[in-house]
């Protein structure tokens, strides 16, 4: 396969969430990849504020905490912004053009693309191919973010000793991470027409995403992720949030409020259905091949079971190290495969070209 002509430098992928780092190594063997590396690391409430990055220093030495745990093979990384913080559009342009050719054209219509001041902005694109339905043409994804967004989150990885390549966006990290796994994982589901519907259900935020042919046809982000459920539950501050969380994923909700785990999940699912319901507004498709859950929600029975209740297709927890079997010194961190998915995105997409 043409993508493994960059030898043998591995591909790394971090993922900076609200609530950790996390980081994923994948090197390029025969006709798939093997998992070399795997890195978490906490972030203290104060570093990431709505998205945002608000403490560059304290956020690269954790950066570079989290490195400590990986090969060391490569400084070359693959990021993202939050879906939330950018847009994407297609556009369709001659067949013909290049790249330099393309970049010319959305810089003579970045203001009908991007609803930004060009100066403000960082924006980038990538072929999808040539166009279904319009003969000589090609698709052309561009994704733009404000230049704020993308300069610190460079500027983190530049400070822990690191070169950042790829600067992408989380939703379309997921998507890759899932037209790679979904293949081998649930073959049913990824041959199937229909779209699948994607819950990234985080510790502050959940979005909503349709993958429809290999690609974001729609997403939605909405506050509120575990940590809401977990801020219920936890007295008034008294019990810690670890402690809770431990307690959720091993099915221990003995000595848990069924009341406020019952309001989180009926919230979840409201709000996931208003989600739906905008997408299917303008849909021919009216169901889904699947529901796949990543991120942390998919490692907490209560919320799985729950959604199972909710709809009439299957619900997948989808974990990459199901797929990419874990050196054994990281056979503990298998279970926890759910939280990596993006940054599984993120090293995947090191083995395809950008523009910068």
């Amino acid at each position: 396969m043409g993508l493994f002509g960059l030898g043998k430098k591995p591909g790394l992928g971090i993922d900076i969430a609200t609530d950790a780092v996390k980081a994923v190594e994948l090197l390029p063997h025969e006709d798939t990849y093997q998992v070399i590396g795997v890195a978490e690391h906490a972030l203290p409430k104060s570093v990431i504020t709505e998205d945002e990055i608000v403490d560059i220093e304290k956020l690269a030495k954790i950066v570079v905490q989290a490195r400590k745990k990986l090969s060391g093979k490569t400084k070359d990384v693959v990021s993202a912004v939050s879906g939330n913080l950018a847009i994407s559009k297609q556009i369709a342009v001659s067949a013909d053009l290049d790249d330099e050719a393309i970049a010319e054209k959305i810089e003579a219509e970045a203001e009908a693309l991007i609803p930004f001041p060009l100066n403000e902005v960082r924006y980038d694109f990538e072929s999808l191919g040539d166009h279904p339905t319009i003969l000589g043409q090609q698709r052309v994804l561009v994704t733009a973010t404000r230049m704020v967004s993308v300069d610190t989150r460079v500027q983190v990885f530049e400070d822990a000793g690191l070169n950042v390549t790829i600067m992408d966006v989380d939703n379309q990290a997921i998507l890759r991470a899932c037209n790679y796994l979904l293949p081998h994982l649930q073959p049913e589901v990824a041959s199937s027409k229909l779209p699948i519907l994607v819950l990234d259900i985080g510790m502050h935020t959940t979005q909503t995403i349709v993958l429809n042919q290999g690609e974001v046809s729609f997403n939605r982000f909405q506050s509120g992720g575990i940590v809401s459920m977990l801020s219920s539950l936890d007295q008034n501050g008294a019990v810690e949030h670890g402690e809770l969380l431990a307690k959720l994923r091993a099915n221990e909700l003995e000595d848990l409020s069924d009341l406020f785990i019952q309001d989180y999940l009926g919230n979840l699912w409201s709000q996931t259905n208003r989600g739906v319901q905008m997408y299917q507004s303008g849909a021919s498709d009216k169901t889904f091949a699947a529901l796949v859950v990543v991120n942390i929600g998919a490692m907490i029975p209560v919320v799985l079971e729950s959604l199972n209740q909710q709809v009439s297709y299957p619900v997948i927890a989808l974990n990459p190290f199901d797929h990419f079997p874990l050196p054994e010194k990281l056979q503990h961190l298998h279970d926890h495969g759910p939280r990596f998915v993006e940054a599984v995105g993120l090293a995947l997409r090191s083995f395809t070209p950008w523009h910068t």
